[in-house]
């Protein structure tokens, strides 16, 4: 089992390091045992990371053995080749230690902004997909395609890893997880989607794999809280950070399970923060939580997991992320301890 987990984007603008906890909470992440670091990716968000590719080049340079990504960057809105370039460069720094997790976003002003279309997303996140997999894997090659087309070309410097960085492709539509299968190397399950949810997902995604003979890898993602015990998170943090995360969620709702969640909240039913939180989050002491990924390994067969520790608030007050570094910091360390052992890694 493999674990990974979410970096929090934590600033002091008046230090001489204005993101030094974050980098530091990378650091502890590597030194407990985590497979992977990621980081968002949205414009025009005080709370989010709008050059995550640049911030990564950063971690990549204070690490030595994690492996860093991100979790998303939106690759519609932006120019592949020169994707390609900026992660075949950071896959040099790392040495060879990049995956690039991709998906299509929600806010139209990102797409108007930067030359593009939101109607358009997922054929312009196809072609893209296909582009990096060109460029990655050849040289001396070109391209004609709907929305980018370019004479004989070898992207430099060439990626480390061979054919290139690993595509992780988010999505839930039936279209997005297709792609994720015929184009990316994982699909990026979503991290409010309830167990059901998902497994339909995959119910989508494995035949579509298996008819092309590739392994049907992907990432259960959740958003997490671990604490000392279960009480304390329950009543300490859980109702908060559920709030938080049903606030954010709204901005960017699609399946019908969860429009009916709302529709149950509007209409004055009261919905307990456990109820919310049972197939989607991972949350409590570590017994819990050991329970709980034990638990979606039996129902999915997933062996990788993400925790995005306080992660998935609204954006717009600068951090969109529940807990201070202190907290933070004792949530990896602890996951590492007591967590990370329990399935074979430590």
């Amino acid at each position: 089992m493999r674990f990974s987990l979410s970096l929090p984007l934590l600033k002091d603008l008046s230090a001489p390091d204005p993101f030094r906890e974050t980098f530091e909470l990378a650091v502890i992440a590597e030194e407990a045992g985590f497979d992977t670091a990621t980081i968002g990716h949205h414009h025009f968000m005080a709370g989010n990371m709008a050059d995550p590719l640049t911030f990564l080049a950063a971690v990549a340079a204070r690490t030595s053995t994690l492996r860093i990504g991100t979790g998303i960057f939106q690759l519609p809105i932006h120019n592949p080749v020169r994707v390609a370039e900026q992660v075949a460069t950071i896959d040099q720094i790392s040495g060879g230690r990049i995956s690039l997790g991709v998906g299509l976003g929600w806010w139209p002003l990102e797409y108007q902004v930067m030359g593009s279309d939101i109607r358009q997303r997922g054929a312009r996140m196809e072609e893209a997909l296909q582009i990096l997999r060109l460029v990655w894997g050849q040289e001396g090659t070109s391209f004609d395609g709907r929305f980018w087309s370019f004479p004989e070309l070898t992207v430099h410097p060439r990626p480390v890893q061979v054919p290139g960085p690993p595509l992780w492709v988010a999505g839930t539509a039936d279209a997005a997880v297709d792609r994720a299968a015929r184009l990316g190397d994982a699909w990026l399950w979503g991290p409010v989607q309830s167990l059901s949810a998902g497994l339909r997902c995959l119910d989508v995604y494995r035949p579509v794999c298996e008819a092309l003979d590739k392994p049907a890898d992907f990432v259960l993602r959740r958003y997490a809280w671990l604490g000392a015990d279960d009480e304390q998170v329950r009543t300490e943090v859980l109702p908060h950070y559920i709030d938080g995360l049903m606030e954010h969620w709204r901005e960017s709702v699609e399946e019908d399970e969860e429009k009916a969640l709302f529709a149950r909240i509007d209409a004055g039913e009261r919905v307990s923060p456990e109820e919310i939180a049972a197939d989607r989050l991972l949350w409590g002491g570590p017994e819990r939580m050991i329970g709980q990924i034990e638990a979606y390994r039996a129902a999915t067969g997933c062996d990788h997991v993400h925790a995005a520790f306080g992660a998935g608030l609204p954006a717009g007050t600068g951090q969109a992320s529940l807990g201070e570094f202190d907290e933070i910091a004792e949530m990896i360390r602890l996951f590492g301890r007591e967590v990370i052992p329990a399935f074979g890694r430590g």
